[in-house]
């Protein structure tokens, strides 16, 4: 084989060297990019960690004093989420629990630790003290201070530096959703960065549980709204009815209410199980039966359509009131 051309050498080399930073820069780029999903449910398990964490402290403060739990809610999830942090981030392992299970940790830079450490007291002690304050504010009617007073320029001044901090919170949440870097304002402030722990390990986003969480919540709002436009007696008796239509069953009537007096109302009997219980404003079925006006008319109105005698088994259709000869 003859050697190559040197003119054909050269360019060769000339474009490799051209191209080679090139896509090395391009995959630095791709390896390092954070994955937005994994950081939205990192950010999410924490936060189930401690409601998860909160039930027994809160259970175990209830056999204290009852409702201490609710007066100390706030006091209660700092510290939890203080000692998780502690006991996470700030024991060198550079993420939470959660961020550990998505594959993620912060980058260590120069001044890592005191970042880590201020990053801890702005997000966790700052949400605390500002609630703590706005509350106590609150409480102390700083809101209905007259307009002029230093008190309702300092609460005026509260009001708009919240808006500020809302507005900021937005616009750095449409930030991350774009770049994928900073999901709140404390780490784009301390320039504290998510990236992989192991970027050779594929990160897989499974939805299977997203899935049956959603189906499971639209059931139970199905559910939940059908509910109450479903007559469960109605249903019953409709479901009794068909099913004995069905298999050609002879209507069973207690024996026990069958033989009862006649001024006797069986409504009375058998939801207080007493022979003395006797009709008060007797009313008269179509089967001729004698009720109490308000026990039957409340067993059809529960029923509608479907409501039998408790004598015979028979429909009721209609009442009329008794008239004694």
């Amino acid at each position: 084989m003859s050697a190559p051309d040197p003119q054909w050498a050269n360019a060769w080399s000339s474009t490799v060297s051209r191209t080679e930073p090139r896509l090395t820069h391009t995959h630095a780029t791709v390896v390092s990019r954070n994955v937005r999903v994994s950081k939205l449910d990192a950010e999410l398990l924490d936060g189930e960690l401690t409601q998860m964490l909160r039930e027994p402290v809160s259970n175990a403060l209830s056999l204290v004093r009852p409702g201490l739990a609710e007066t100390y809610r706030l006091e209660i999830d700092t510290v939890i989420r203080a000692v998780l942090f502690w006991l996470s981030v700030g024991s060198h392992r550079r993420a939470t629990y959660a961020q550990g299970l998505q594959n993620l940790q912060y980058a260590r830079t120069s001044g890592f630790a005191r970042r880590v450490h201020l990053f801890g007291i702005l997000s966790i002690g700052g949400p605390y003290a500002w609630a703590r304050m706005v509350g106590s504010m609150s409480l102390a009617g700083w809101a209905d201070a007259p307009h002029t007073s230093i008190r309702a320029l300092v609460w005026r001044l509260v009001q708009r530096i919240e808006r500020i901090t809302k507005v900021a919170a937005l616009l750095n949440f449409a930030a991350f959703l774009a770049l994928g870097q900073y999901p709140s304002i404390v780490e784009r402030i301390l320039g504290l960065r998510l990236v992989h722990a192991r970027p050779q390990i594929l990160h897989s986003v499974s939805f299977e549980f997203l899935n049956r969480q959603l189906v499971w919540h639209a059931f139970t709002e199905f559910v939940m709204f059908a509910m109450p436009l479903v007559n469960p007696m109605k249903a019953r008796a409709w479901i009794v009815r068909n099913v004995r239509s069905v298999l050609r069953l002879p209507i069973r009537v207690d024996q026990s209410v069958k033989e009862l007096p006649e001024d006797v109302c069986a409504v009375c009997f058998v939801e207080a199980r007493k022979d003395d219980t006797h009709v008060v404003n007797p009313y008269v079925t179509g089967c001729g039966h004698i009720y109490c006006y308000v026990c039957i008319s409340m067993r059809m109105m529960a029923e509608a359509d479907e409501c039998s005698c408790l004598r015979c088994g028979a429909k009721v259709e209609k009442i009329r009131q008794y008239l004694q000869l």
